[in-house]
């Protein structure tokens, strides 16, 4: 959280080269992580926030005081996709975070990165990004919020 948080986020993507895609897209509680990415993306790429929480309209500010002035504007936020808030979810997002995991093996959380993977593959069924998009959608974990859940909801 706080500065090291944005520095350390801001490390991911210099482990790979990130220079080839044209969108960079996380999931958003507190608006850390995704600070670090605009600040470690690159000009020409757009960066994402999926909101995990309901009505949280003032993250827009709140990232715009986590970022340097020229970073202000390069990124946008996506409200549509919480499922009820934080924490929160429905039989859809579980359904789908199993279907998810039996066509990719990718485990996802209901927290956090299953309202993602939603959102991006929804957003590409809405053909929202234009052709020829290149997105980097990325994993942040959490997965230990899913031992929350009744036993046998999620089938990894």
């Amino acid at each position: 959280y706080g500065k090291k948080g944005i520095e350390g986020a801001k490390d991911i993507l210099q482990q790979i080269d990130s220079s080839f895609y044209t969108h960079i897209i996380d999931s958003v509680g507190t608006g850390t992580t995704i600070a670090g990415l605009i600040e470690g993306s690159e000009k020409h790429q757009t960066v994402i926030g999926i909101s995990s929480l309901k009505n949280n309209y003032s993250l827009q500010q709140e990232i715009e005081n986590l970022v340097s002035e020229q970073n202000k504007k390069r990124f946008l936020l996506i409200h549509d996709y919480h499922f009820g808030g934080y924490a929160k979810y429905s039989k859809q997002l579980i359904d789908f975070m199993n279907e998810w995991y039996q066509q990719t093996n990718i485990p996802s959380d209901f927290v956090y990165t299953g309202k993602l993977f939603f959102a991006v593959q929804n957003l590409l069924q809405k053909t929202y990004f234009p052709q020829g998009s290149k997105l980097l959608i990325i994993h942040s974990g959490g997965l230990q919020g899913n031992q929350s859940l009744p036993k046998g909801t999620l089938i990894f």
